[in-house]
């Protein structure tokens, strides 16, 4: 009878097989399971900018437990503070021989805003946010507003501009604002500077006549010829910052050739020219739209002005080219008068020449 192989490669294997359960399943005779996460919280869940949420957690069985987003390693239980500056999510993650577990809890970052409850003394006063004119004025309360630092400007005509460049916004807070304003004085002017100054006449029947010295100019028509008068200013006695309230250009009037009263318009000349070498022919260009019109009497022999108010102030602010002015006849091709103004080379009475009368206040 022939004897049965043993194989003892299958009991080498069923017993190596027992040796590993029994360490798996330890003393207790129970199979190892993975950690178990009790809880996984952020209070609050969104934040602003800024602020802090707190992580808590509660972890059963695990022999290591790990936060990402830099927080590390912790305890199975525990809280931990975190301050992100975006909306970032946390991954906690337990592991123990039986492998791993992972929970997640997302804290949302918001823009942090504040308000800013703005009065002033006296009310009525334009507010500026960071440069930019905010369309608004005191009292006003701007809400909305991005917490951390600010400039605010309030500006009211005829007072000194109230600015601070550190104002601060609290974010979810509103920010209390109440300055007192300074009234700003004015100051008066008045520009006529004699026979440096710079004004002369050109006309039609003449147009390559340059009339540079001559002590007085012409405006009007007549059946003949054309008449106009330039004249310019300089403004670097003005301070650049200067608020100008009233500024009157004044001519006087001594003569008149012809019976008919006439309107005279101002209009803003838009390049440069050269009283020595202006003539008809060698005119500036000239803007269309008329700055202001005084009427002219016939046979007065008086102050004639123009208010320029606007004019004057955007040349100091630097919005338009300074290039001086003409005087016109409102409608040259009717009418026959000319009405005749002493320029800044009459020498016979200098308080006659032509002048800029400038009130103005520094904000």
């Amino acid at each position: 009878m022939k004897k049965k192989k043993i194989s003892y490669f299958k009991y080498f294997s069923l017993f190596f097989a027992m040796i590993v359960l029994t360490l798996v399943v330890g003393c207790t005779g129970t199979t190892p399971t993975t950690p178990i996460i009790n809880s996984f919280l952020a209070n609050p869940t969104s934040i602003t900018a800024g602020e802090s949420s707190n992580l808590s957690w509660s972890i059963t069985d695990a022999t290591t437990v790990t936060i990402d987003q830099s927080v590390g390693s912790v305890a199975s239980t525990g809280t931990t503070a975190v301050s992100p500056a975006t909306t970032t999510t946390y991954t906690l993650t337990a592991t123990n021989v039986a492998g791993s577990v992972t929970a997640s809890v997302t804290v949302t970052v918001g823009a942090a805003f504040g308000s800013i409850d703005i009065n002033s003394n006296p009310d009525g006063a334009k507010v500026y946010l960071d440069g930019a004119d905010t369309g608004q004025v005191t009292p006003i309360i701007l809400t909305n507003i991005d917490a951390g630092i600010h400039v605010i400007k309030i500006d009211k005509y005829h007072y000194k501009i109230w600015e601070d460049a550190n104002f601060t916004v609290n974010a979810n807070q509103t920010t209390y604002l109440n300055p007192p304003l300074t009234y700003a004085s004015t100051q008066y002017v008045t520009l006529q500077p004699g026979a440096t100054g710079i004004d002369t006449a050109i006309e039609s029947a003449l147009p390559t006549n340059n009339y540079e010295l001559w002590p007085f100019a012409g405006v009007g028509n007549s059946t003949t010829t054309i008449v106009r008068t330039y004249i310019k200013f300089s403004f670097s006695s003005i301070p650049a910052d200067a608020i100008v309230t009233d500024a009157d250009l004044k001519l006087y009037q001594y003569s008149t050739n012809g019976t008919d009263n006439f309107t005279i318009e101002l209009l803003k000349i838009n390049n440069s020219w050269n009283e020595s070498t202006i003539c008809w022919d060698l005119q500036p260009t000239l803007s269309s739209d008329t700055i202001i019109s005084s009427s002219i009497t016939a046979g007065a022999t008086t102050w004639n002005s123009w208010d320029i108010d606007d004019l004057v102030q955007a040349w100091l602010d630097g919005d338009i080219a300074n290039y001086g002015v003409v005087l016109k006849d409102t409608n040259e091709t009717s009418g026959d008068t000319i009405a005749y103004f002493y320029t800044s080379d009459y020498t016979t009475d200098t308080t006659k020449c032509p002048k800029l009368e400038i009130d103005y206040y520094i904000p």
